[in-house]
């Protein structure tokens, strides 16, 4: 990817064409930051907006007084959203429109009559299938699990268990199965998320980052094959980074992401119950593909994902720390839009996002430094792009082809209409309209799959002609062969082939 002034420049340039343009939609040219994508050469162009900033809600707009670092969002099954104003202590709950506030938790009861106030809280996760909050309430180091009229059914501290052997304890995100198994993640633990059964009792560890095999890593593990005790402890270790924030979808499938890690796999996970991460296997970039240069700062930035939402189609949405930007992904990990990014206008963030959550067309994201929460809405495109993904995933080529078209009439650069016009030409049989799509889209995968095809057809459709060729071919070889043999048995012997049959006789 090229420098941010590249960006600029190619924007304007593609904000003026744009305006030159009748069919595309007006979204992308209301942002007030660079709507790119990724074409299918891996390079950063201009695209059209897949989402817009429609407005930045704070807390006295929801008559709840101003926010102070909100940390995280949630929205449970009945479309309320749980915003942890952290800096406040409280947790704020608002209706689905994000117009108001609705209610409040700033204390609660424990199991003894007793109140308990928050302080620092950082996450939240509101089961439906238990009915019950559980709050990381990282100031007290504990996690309160409590019913939707704020009672305290559970507390959560440090486990009294050798299988825990960190002496902090301090739950900053949380999700829960349907079992009613309870993940957190912890500060400077790098071991995974510790988890814990519905009874609250300590289990282990689940998801654990890995280390990259590099040079030095493999150049220490024989190091300490040999070396001393003394030597071992003075050198230094490479250790895994802790995992930032997760999500859980409907399946049990759990999403981690990693805001520092020493392995680009780890960047995006998605885990099994076994703990392996199912994405190892993708080829696939989560985030900027490079590092971006800021000239204002003279320094380069790299994607740090500070969170993850599934949403309710399996979506994925990344938010990127260092640039302010979501990345939203289908479920098969194909790009399909960049929004925000940092900026002090509506739909720009700090370098202090904290929290991305989505609802039907909509997404959220709050900033911790501005103290807000920012609505994105569907645009026209996203909505032609969603559906035609929608139908492409669900296996029905053929009826996401006219989607796709439309995609590549208001965005030629879109890398995945592409595709999905060359696996709905495949499959209606269309094998040289596949192979040149496949061929612009840059996939060997499918060029070569619409090029065995086309072989086949073309094989079959001269089959006869092709038999024909070969028996004529093969009759002309005997001709010529029987001819040449006659022809050299007429031919009169030189000297040499008589004096030859002399001494023979």
């Amino acid at each position: 990817m090229q420098k941010k002034a590249k960006y600029l420049a190619a924007a304007c340039l593609s904000a003026l064409m744009l305006t030159a343009t009748v069919s595309a939609p007006a979204a992308s040219a209301q942002e007030h930051y660079n709507v790119y994508n990724y074409d299918r050469w891996n390079e950063a162009t201009p695209s059209q907006a897949g989402y817009a900033a429609d407005r930045a809600v704070s807390g006295l707009d929801l008559g709840c007084g101003a926010f102070n670092t909100p940390t995280d969002l949630f929205r449970d099954w009945e479309d309320r959203f749980y915003v942890v104003d952290s800096g406040n202590n409280r947790i704020v709950v608002t209706d689905g429109n994000f117009t108001k506030a609705d209610k409040i938790y700033d204390s609660f009861r424990m199991e003894d009559g007793s109140e308990t106030t928050l302080k620092s809280p950082e996450g939240i996760y509101v089961s439906q299938d238990t009915g019950l909050m559980y709050i990381a309430d990282t100031g007290n180091s504990r996690l309160l699990v409590c019913g939707l009229d704020g009672n305290v059914l559970m507390e959560l501290t440090r486990p009294d268990s050798t299988l825990y052997e960190n002496e902090t304890f301090k739950p900053q995100k949380v999700v829960v199965d349907k079992a009613g198994n309870i993940y957190m993640v912890l500060n400077n633990i790098t071991n995974g998320a510790a988890m814990f059964n519905s009874d609250g009792e300590f289990q282990g560890y689940f998801g654990a980052n890995s280390v990259d095999a590099t040079a030095e890593v493999v150049a220490n593990y024989f190091w300490n094959l040999i070396a001393t005790d003394e030597m071992r402890a003075n050198s230094s270790r490479k250790v895994a980074a802790g995992i930032t924030n997760f999500d859980i979808d409907e399946e049990g499938f759990i999403y981690t992401v990693t805001q520092s890690s020493s392995s680009e796999a780890d960047r995006v996970k998605k885990v099994n119950p076994a703990g392996y991460n199912l994405y190892s296997a993708w080829e696939v970039t989560f985030g900027d593909l490079n590092s971006i240069f800021d000239s204002n700062t003279n320094e380069n930035y790299s994607t740090k994902m500070v969170d993850i939402d599934v949403d309710d189609l399996g979506r994925l949405n990344c938010l990127d720390l260092e640039t302010g930007r979501v990345f939203q992904y289908d479920e098969d990990g194909n790009l399909l839009f960049i929004l925000g990014s940092t900026s002090d206008q509506v739909g720009g963030f700090s370098m202090k996002v904290s929290a991305v959550e989505t609802m039907g067309t909509n997404i959220y994201v709050a900033d911790s430094m501005k103290n807000t929460v920012t609505v994105f809405s569907e645009t026209d495109f996203g909505g032609i792009v969603h559906e035609a993904v929608s139908l492409y995933n669900a296996g029905y080529y053929a009826e996401a082809l006219e989607p796709w078209r439309e995609v590549l009439k208001r965005d030629g650069n879109y890398h995945m209409a592409y595709i999905g016009i060359s696996s709905a030409l495949y499959n209606e049989g269309d094998y040289s309209g596949a192979m040149k799509y496949a061929k612009l889209a840059q996939s060997r995968n499918l060029y070569n799959k619409a090029f065995e095809g086309y072989r086949s057809e073309w094989l079959n459709a001269n089959f006869t002609w092709i038999i024909l060729v070969v028996v004529v071919l093969i009759a002309v070889g005997i001709f010529f062969h029987f001819r040449n043999k006659k022809k050299k048995k007429n031919q009169p012997k030189n000297l040499v082939e008589m004096l030859h049959e002399g001494e023979e006789e």
